[in-house]
């Protein structure tokens, strides 16, 4: 957000171009020069704070950089299997945010999802993302009751505060975008909303997609 100073020099340029416009066709070029004159002026008197402003932006990017980094060397920004349920467990209960894809290896469905989530992961660094094959998860499974696939489950602060199971939230459409997934997840709090990205409302027409797709059956044993 700008500060006072910095948000005055630009009312008031905003003021000059307003004060062109209504000047009409017979406003001269003299009068224009004289205008943009007095802009220049009062930019150079406010130069400093508009410095400082740039310095503070310049300060805050480079905070957020350093952040992004940290979570970066902590596996964020990326979609990693693991290996074992300890893993699974010790990063939901260690990390705010996590999402955690339960999946079996060459189910269709879980493929696609694995890659819609890839798409994600970048755009929200805050958040953990995982993937876990249900055959090495077994305990897990019966735990949280995953009866379809794929199962995503979110988790904050170790709490699971919501899950998708197979495409039913998605218009069960191989088809779904990533943004119908990150309008999905956005709901339960696990990944914020992103301005000017996020959608207020579902992305396409569910119900439409759904009627021309083959249905693969997400049950599994």
């Amino acid at each position: 957000m700008m500060d006072a100073a910095t948000s005055k020099v630009l009312d008031s340029y905003t003021d000059v171009l307003v004060s062109k416009a209504q000047g009409g066709p017979d406003r001269d070029d003299d009068n224009d020069s004289a205008d943009d004159d007095d802009f220049l002026e009062l930019l150079e008197q406010d130069s400093a704070a508009l410095d400082a402003f740039r310095e503070k932006r310049m300060q805050e990017l480079h905070t957020q950089m350093k952040a992004a980094k940290r979570l970066h060397e902590t596996g964020h920004g990326i979609l990693k299997e693991v290996a074992t349920e300890k893993e699974v467990l010790e990063i939901t209960t260690t990390t705010k945010y996590t999402v955690v894809h339960f999946f079996l290896p060459g189910f269709k469905r879980c493929e696609i999802m694995d890659s819609r989530l890839k798409a994600l992961t970048a755009k929200h660094m805050e958040t953990r993302f995982i993937s876990a094959n249900v055959e090495n998860a077994t305990f897990l499974v019966v735990r949280l009751g995953i009866q379809v696939l794929p199962c995503v489950i979110c988790f904050i602060d170790g709490k699971e505060v919501g899950r998708l199971v197979g495409f039913e939230s998605l218009g069960n459409s191989d088809r779904f975008t990533s943004e119908m997934l990150e309008f999905q997840l956005q709901k339960s709090g696990v990944i914020q909303r992103k301005i000017g990205k996020l959608r207020d409302g579902p992305v396409l027409n569910f119900a439409k997609q759904a009627e021309n797709d083959d249905d693969d059956g997400d049950d599994w044993d």
